[in-house]
Parts: C-alpha cells; sequence; structure tokens
C-alpha cells in the first residue's frame, strides 16, 4: 500500500503553510499595532500643539474662566440733594441673600427657617431650594440685620453679600422725578436714568479665583480688598425739598376731596424757569413699594396729555393784544351763548351779550376767544402757540416727556382756529403749561425749565412785550378777584393772585371723540411775593384728574388747591425755616443699614458691595 507515503507529503505540506500562514499574520498584526501607535503619537501630538502653542490663548481664556470669576465692584451712587443741600436720594448697604442648592443638605428645614427670618412663605423658598442652577437669589436688598440672622444659621450653601441700595429720605417726595433705581444700580426713571453716567460713577472690576464648586476664596494679591468703593457724583436739583412736601400734602389732599383718579401740580419759578415742586397723586415711595408696573414709574406732569381748554384763553388774549387786533376795553358780542362758525356752532355755559374783552376772559366765553382768534388769524395762532412751547417738549431731558400735540399748519381746518383759541383741538402737558404762564408771571419770557442746578445763567426767549405781559397779567387778576370771575377760590389774603380756571372734557384714547363724564378740572396761576418780602414770582399749575363729586369745574376743585399750596408756600419762604422737624420725622424711617454719616461700610472679605457677572453662576 503506497497510501502512507503520501499522506504524511500532504501534511508536511500542511504544516509548512500552517508555518508561513503564522508568521505572514505576526508581521500583519505588528504592523496594526504600530501603525496604530504612530497615529495615537501623532495624534497625541497634534492635541498637544493645539493645547500648548496654536489654540493657546483660547484654552487659557477657558481655563481663566473655570478658575476665576471677574466681578464689578458696585460704586457708591451718587447723592441727590435739593437746592438747600437737604438729601434727597443716597445710597447704602443691604444685605442680598443667596443660596447654592446643591450645598444644602436639609432642604426643607432651610426653606423653614428662611422664611421665618424672611418673612415669606416657605413654599416660595422650597422653590428656590429644588433650582438646579448652582446660584441662586433669595432675596435682594433687604436690611443688613436680616441678612446676618441668615449668615448665623451657619447653614452651608446659604449666605449674603452687601450691596449698595438706593435710599430716598423724603419717601414719595418727587419720586416720579428722582426716579427708581434697580437691584442692579442701575437708574430706571427720572434724574436717577438721565443722569445715570453721573451718579453711577466709574466702574471697577476685580478677579478673585474660586474652587470647583464656583465659590469665591481669594483674591489675587494685586486686587485692593480694603481699597475704597467708587463713588458717583452728587447732583443738586433745583427743587425745593420743603415746598416739594407742601405740594404733595395739598395735591392729596385735594384729589380725595375731588373722588378723582388722579392729580398733578408744578411749581416754578417764573423768572428763572427752576422747578420748585413737582408732584402727582397718587405718589410711590420706592423705598417700601416694588414697582409692578411701568406706570409707577411715569412722570405724569411731564408725560400726561390733555386739551388744557379755557387755560390756554389768557395765552391766546397775549398773542392778539400783541399783534394789536383786540385791546382790554374793546366791546365783544357774545352772542348770548350760541355762535355759527365754520359749520359749527360754538357755545358758552354762561351766555353773555355785549362785554368787554376783560369781561371775555374773566368769564371765560368761548366766543368771545373764537371772535379774537379769528382777528388774529390761523397763521399768527400757530406762531404764538409755538413760541408759548407748544407742540414740543421743555427740553429738560426727562424720559418719556411729551411735546404735546400741536398740528401742522397745513392740516388745520376753518373752525380749529375757533377750538384753539380756547384750548380744544390741542394737546399739552402741565410742565407746558406751567411754562407757558410763567410768560405771563414774568414780563413776556419763555423761560428755560430746569431741575438740576448749574452755574450757567438762566436764559429765556422774548414772545410778548412786557406791557402786553402786564396787561394780560391784569386781566388774570380779575379772574380772581372779580365778582363774576371764576377763580374767587384762588384769593390770598395779602397778595394778589393772577389765574385762569379750566374744565375740559377727556379725549378718547382712540383720537375720536371724548369719554363721557370724563373732565380734565385745572388751575394755572401766579403771585408775586415782593410784598411780604418773598423774591419771587410763582407759577403753579394744578390738575384735577376725572373728579368724580358734585362739581367738575377748575374753579371748584383746583383752584382751592392752588390757594393752599400757594399759602403755605409763601409763608415757608417768608420766614424761610428749615424743614428741621419733618425731615427728622422722615430720616426715622432710614433703614438700619444705614452707618453713621450715610458712609458705606469696608469691603468684607472681599465680597461686600459686588454685583456679579453671569461667570459666577455657572
Amino acid at each position: 500500500m503506497q497510501i502512507a507515503p503520501v499522506h504524511r507529503d500532504y501534511a508536511k505540506r500542511a504544516n509548512f503553510c500552517t508555518t508561513m500562514l503564522s508568521a505572514d499574520g505576526r508581521r500583519t498584526r505588528l504592523y496594526l499595532v504600530a501603525a496604530c501607535a504612530i497615529l495615537w503619537s501623532a495624534a497625541l501630538v497634534a492635541r498637544l500643539y493645539s493645547l500648548q502653542i496654536s489654540d493657546f490663548e483660547k484654552w487659557q481664556e477657558w481655563a481663566l474662566k473655570q478658575h476665576f470669576a471677574e466681578i464689578e465692584l458696585a460704586s457708591e451712587r451718587g447723592p441727590i440733594f435739593d437746592r438747600n443741600g437737604k438729601m434727597m436720594a443716597v445710597s447704602v448697604p443691604a444685605g442680598s441673600v443667596y443660596v447654592r442648592p446643591n450645598l444644602v443638605q436639609d432642604k426643607k428645614a432651610a426653606a423653614v427657617s428662611l422664611a421665618s427670618i424672611l418673612e415669606v412663605d416657605p413654599k416660595v423658598i422650597a422653590k428656590k431650594l429644588a433650582e438646579p442652577k448652582p446660584f441662586v437669589w433669595v432675596q435682594r436688598q433687604i436690611p443688613r440685620a436680616k441678612a446676618q440672622q441668615v449668615e448665623e444659621l451657619n447653614t452651608p450653601g446659604l449666605g449674603y453679600v452687601l450691596e449698595s441700595r438706593r435710599f430716598y429720605p423724603y419717601n414719595q417726595a418727587a419720586s416720579t422725578l428722582i426716579g427708581k433705581v434697580g437691584v442692579d444700580g442701575h437708574g430706571l426713571s427720572g434724574i436717577e436714568e438721565t443722569f445715570e453716567k453721573q451718579l453711577r460713577g466709574a466702574e471697577v472690576k476685580a478677579r478673585f479665583t474660586r474652587d470647583a464648586l464656583g465659590k469665591m476664596i481669594e483674591s489675587p494679591t494685586e486686587t485692593p480688598l480694603t481699597a475704597d468703593l467708587p463713588k458717583g457724583n452728587a447732583i443738586r436739583l433745583t427743587i425745593d425739598a420743603g415746598l416739594q412736601m407742601i405740594v404733595d400734602e395739598e395735591l392729596a389732599a385735594g384729589k380725595e376731596n375731588a373722588n378723582a383718579k388722579s392729580a398733578m401740580a408744578a411749581l416754578v419759578d417764573a423768572d428763572t424757569g427752576d422747578i420748585l415742586a413737582i408732584s402727582q397723586a397718587p405718589a410711590y415711595n420706592y423705598n417700601v413699594r416694588n414697582v409692578k408696573s411701568k406706570a409707577e414709574l411715569t412722570n405724569k406732569i411731564a408725560e400726561t396729555v390733555f386739551e388744557p381748554g379755557s387755560i390756554m384763553k389768557p395765552l391766546v388774549a397775549a398773542a392778539a393784544m400783541e399783534e394789536k387786533v383786540v385791546s382790554p376795553g374793546e366791546m365783544i358780542n357774545c352772542e348770548n351763548g350760541r355762535y355759527y362758525f365754520a359749520k359749527h356752532t360754538i357755545k358758552d355755559v354762561h351766555p353773555n351779550s355785549l362785554i368787554s374783552f376783560r369781561d371775555v376772559l374773566v368769564r371765560s366765553s368761548n366766543i368771545g376767544m373764537t371772535k379774537v382768534g379769528a382777528r388774529l388769524g390761523k397763521e399768527r395762532l400757530y406762531k404764538y402757540l409755538r413760541a408759548f412751547g407748544f407742540g414740543k417738549d421743555s427740553g429738560l431731558g426727562l424720559p418719556g416727556e411729551s411735546g404735546g400735540i400741536l398740528r401742522s399748519l397745513e392740516s388745520w381746518s376753518a373752525v380749529d382756529v375757533a377750538t384753539h383759541s380756547f384750548g380744544q383741538g390741542i394737546a399739552v402737558t402741565p410742565l407746558q403749561m406751567v411754562r407757558a404762564m410763567s410768560v405771563i408771571a414774568n414780563g413776556g419770557n419763555l423761560p428755560s425749565l430746569r431741575v438740576v442746578e448749574s452755574d450757567a445763567p438762566a436764559t429765556s426767549q422774548r414772545v410778548v412785550s412786557r406791557a402786553v405781559a402786564d396787561k394780560v397779567k391784569e386781566l388774570m387778576y380779575a379772574v380772581v378777584e372779580d365778582q363774576h370771575g371764576t377763580g374767587g377760590k384762588a384769593v390770598i389774603e395779602g397778595v394778589r393772585v393772577g389765574g385762569k380756571t379750566g374744565t375740559a372734557q377727556k379725549a378718547n384714547p382712540n383720537g375720536r371723540g371724548y369719554m363721557p363724564g370724563a373732565y380734565m378740572a385745572s388751575f394755572v396761576g401766579f403771585v408775586d411775593g415782593s410784598p411780604i418780602g418773598v423774591k419771587k414770582t410763582l407759577t403753579l399749575m394744578v390738575v384735577i384728574d376725572e373728579p368724580n363729586t358734585t362739581s367738575i369745574y377748575g374753579g371748584a376743585l383746583a383752584a382751592p388747591v392752588f390757594k393752599r399750596i400757594m399759602q403755605r408756600s409763601l409763608h415757608f419762604l417768608s420766614t424761610r425755616q428749615d424743614l428741621g422737624e419733618s425731615l427728622d420725622g422722615a430720616l426715622e424711617n432710614v433703614p438700619e443699614t444705614i452707618d453713621a454719616g450715610l458712609a458705606t461700610p469696608p469691603l468684607k472679605k472681599g465680597l461686600t458691595q459686588i454685583s456679579y457677572s453671569p461667570d459666577f453662576t455657572r
């Protein structure tokens, strides 16, 4: 049998092939391993090149963000003073409580403890503790004593920092004019917003190291922890705190007496244009009230637009006499209360027949003013309305200030000459109106209004001659003094009061027609205080918005408020006693966070009075 040798040959060949395949396999595997090692090394080198050389700056920036937090040292906002140095706004330290939810072990107990100290619902605190964020504000700018109570709990994850909070020693006095500061230290409205850069001062930033949980641990040695905070510049207003309190009190009483929706008043030095007081009721005390809507920041004196009605008549009278189209003694037929003009019927509330132009103003005849306006003509009437400051803002720069509504001459119809002559078809702000009336009070000049004191001299523009202004002034004295005048309730013993009443329907918000039963009752006038030793001519505008009482007329509702404000203001200015007692009473409400001298305490471990950048919460 020759079979066995053949099998042995096949076996040898198979063993040889297996041996050859095993050697090739090992070599292949070796090549693969070597190739992988080379690729891995290349990737590693490329990555190291990226980290260390090509993208070094980017990765360094990421590392710095993880290890350092940049914070802004909140400046001590500059104070705001009245014209006599009374402090009306000041920055004080307050505590802001925060929580790091992931560090709080017993959240239920922490919520109960915090709620007890902060006087809020435990559910509100529990919700904050349940948030996934690493850092959550619990309550901002609370009295420091309460914030210290939180620290005394010694609960990991709970803490507080000191921030700067705005405080107003006179509470709601001129609050919408001064404005409000938000929790971030920025002005939201009024003077606080307009003069933000000046009040806030320079921004100073510092970098602090932090641990893996984002907690601030230390400051680099070059950061001065005990350095004084930057301070903003002070601002001195033209407002007189004493007069402001008088206006506030009497305006609030007038609003309540008229059961009105609101009330507004502005007191101005007619010669200089300095705003001495600006008030609205209801007023808002930003010390204790959280702003719920933008309306609570609105300065109504500068932003509310309404048809002035009869208070416009003295200004049209001044324009007509300046152009010599009428004189005070000229007789005018008032048509017994009904007059057909430009396809419209003009009516008077109290009908008159033939009366002097003096009595047209005293008795507030729409028909008489329509005839005088027609003589003046629409071109000259428009020119004088612009010259009195209507149709443009006063230039104060207050946020939201309106320029009112004075339509272009091209859009006037024939009847607009009549309606504009007695204060309809045109819309003004109380600020515009008190400024315009100062022209009559000071002898014919339109003053540039000021609310912030300046070393620059007061400026004005001539509108009518002094002779004409003096004649109109006598007519306005008669409105108050004459038995037929509508302003009899504004009489003040010892001084002469000039003024004009107004009662106007409120226009519909959609611009068509008037709101039924809605009126603006107003009185604007002036008093020369020189007979009693007050070297000022004061102009005052009082507006009662939507009165809801037996009378809707400016002579019955606004004139008495004017009288009480002027009477008390003249007494205050003639005696010129500091309102020390009133200020002391106001300062009783100063929060306990105020240190002696209203000074800001030194930084506590570099963490007091800071506002955090977004990086802090990562």
